[in-house]
């Protein structure tokens, strides 16, 4: 595997500065501050690469920017409406310059609306640490009673109701705030931040789009910029759901091997790829991740692993060390390994799948620093030795 490390970018409190320290040769990122949907410039994209490429990492080796996550798709390409020939024309010619600059893998979600969610930046354990985690139940207590959205008591039952509102009411009202600081767009790589307003606004623009809509959208949309993903050699890699069920009843597009199975099935081709998350499909308890890698790793071109902790019977996870949790990581780690030996012997582009170690725990002096939540980066140091040695040991 190729290590890699997520970058938010210049404001991003890890500095690449200190990155280029810790064992990995390849950098994702974005470009964040273009507003949404519009164009990525060559010049833009030529100064962030030069950028990157200025950080030596041993006496004849630079970083280099490995793969770009995330390239976003505007929410009217996800629903087909208002102005999505636009955005698609916009989309298109942003991976035009990004194939000029030589960075060809890409990764991308169809997640409509938001992104991905947690209800608790900072939860902490035993030890001190804090994590990322999902409670389905807090949730339910937000849409109901303070988004109040119309159709949020449709999509739960009496009792989840009612204890919903009891875990409310006995919430003090910094809890609350931070609920609904982690709901309205806290995380990373949300497009902007949103008012209950604006996002009940938004959640009804979607009220009418089900999975089978959602996903002829983007079997639309890939045949709109396949020809340019062939051209220029493109690796085009769709994230999973986050979580992989319905939130705020938003359909999913990638939450199982089924969802898996239609996309590789709009081409047939190893470009139109998966950005395989070990965290995200995990969260589905039926799931089979070393057996999804084993039939479909021809297809997998950028790789995160995290692991997770699922909380009883509940929707409910946390994101655990990446060796301990719910997930074998041995046995995912296995499956690539035994994918990459694969290609050694074929014409596969990628012979060395770029992974980063995704998410980590905020530890350390991290805990009174500013850090992105779930982008601490002595936690993420702290994973990616880990799989390292895992690694080591298996190759």
């Amino acid at each position: 595997m190729e290590y890699t490390f997520r970058w938010f970018g210049p404001k991003d409190p890890s500095k690449l500065d200190d990155i280029r320290q810790i064992g990995v040769n390849g950098i994702v990122t974005s470009l964040a501050g273009v507003k949404y949907g519009e164009k990525w410039t060559n010049d833009l994209i030529r100064k962030r690469k030069k950028f990157i490429e200025s950080f030596k990492i041993d006496s004849s080796e630079f970083l280099k920017w490995s793969v770009v996550e995330s390239l976003p798709v505007h929410n009217d390409i996800k629903k087909r409406s208002g102005n999505y020939k636009y955005f698609i024309d916009q989309y298109k010619k942003s991976l035009v310059n990004l194939a000029k600059n030589k960075v060809t893998n890409i990764c991308y979600n169809f997640m409509p609306l938001i992104d991905w969610v947690r209800t608790d930046l900072n939860f902490e354990l035993p030890n001190g640490s804090q994590a990322l985690k999902y409670n389905h139940l807090h949730v339910c207590a937000f849409e109901n009673f303070i988004l109040k959205s119309k159709n949020a008591k449709l999509r739960y039952s009496s009792k989840q109701k009612f204890e919903a509102k009891k875990l409310l009411n006995s919430m003090s009202s910094r809890e609350i705030s931070k609920l609904k600081m982690a709901l309205l767009g806290g995380l990373a790589a949300n497009d902007r931040k949103y008012t209950l307003k604006d996002l009940n606004y938004e959640i009804d623009q979607f009220s009418e789009l089900n999975h089978s809509d959602l996903r002829n959208n983007l079997k639309e949309f890939i045949n709109e910029i396949f020809p340019i993903i062939k051209k220029y050699k493109l690796n085009y890699n769709i994230h999973p759901d986050d979580p992989p069920y319905n939130v705020y009843g938003l359909p999913r597009i990638l939450s199982n091997e089924n969802d898996i199975n239609y996309l590789l099935n709009i081409k047939k081709d190893k470009q139109i790829g998966l950005t395989f998350c070990s965290g995200s499909l995990g969260v589905n308890k039926k799931n089979n991740l070393p057996k999804i890698i084993n039939k479909y790793g021809s297809y997998i071109n950028f790789i995160h692993l995290r692991n997770i902790s699922h909380v009883g019977k509940s929707l409910d996870f946390y994101e655990d060390d990446h060796l301990e949790g719910s997930l074998d990581m041995v046995k995912i780690i296995k499956a690539i390994i035994k994918e990459e030996e694969k290609r050694k012997k074929s014409k596969h582009p990628i012979k060395n799948i770029p992974m980063r170690p995704d998410h980590g725990h905020t530890i350390l002096h991290d805990i009174n620093s500013k850090t992105i939540p779930g982008y601490s980066l002595l936690g993420r140091m702290k994973g990616l030795d880990q799989l390292k040695g895992i690694i080591k040991t298996i190759s």
